[in-house]
């Protein structure tokens, strides 16, 4: 807590405001107040009467086809790239895979040899 008291110094050095100027700071804030929130009303309503127009109406479609399309594109881009890092571990299963195929129809030659004798 500060318990100590002020010098009579520094409240020489503030003078003291005319009720007149307090007043009219007052009025002055709450009329740029006013006028700020009559402007920002103002604005939301240009906003929704243009939303409404056609060709607003036809700018909202090509922004979200746009946006669709770029969203696919990532997600291209992210299959792809995660199909080129596990491209190289499938490659090692594949080639086990076609390993096994030729050992299988190894056997079926030799069962068909043996069917003719």
């Amino acid at each position: 807590m500060d318990t100590e008291k002020k010098s009579s110094e520094q409240t020489a050095e503030e003078p003291k405001k005319d009720i007149g100027e307090i007043v009219g700071e007052l009025v002055v804030s709450g009329a740029t107040v006013l006028a700020h929130t009559a402007a920002e009303a103002v604005v939301k309503r240009v906003r929704k009467a243009t939303a409404k127009t056609a060709p607003a109406k036809a700018i909202a479609k090509v922004v979200k086809k746009a946006r669709k399309s770029s969203r696919a594109s990532k997600v291209a881009k992210s299959k792809s790239k995660s199909k080129a890092k596990s491209g190289v571990k499938r490659a090692g299963k594949k080639v086990s895979k076609k390993a096994g195929k030729k050992s299988a129809t190894k056997k079926t030659k030799k069962k068909s040899r043996k069917s003719r004798r």
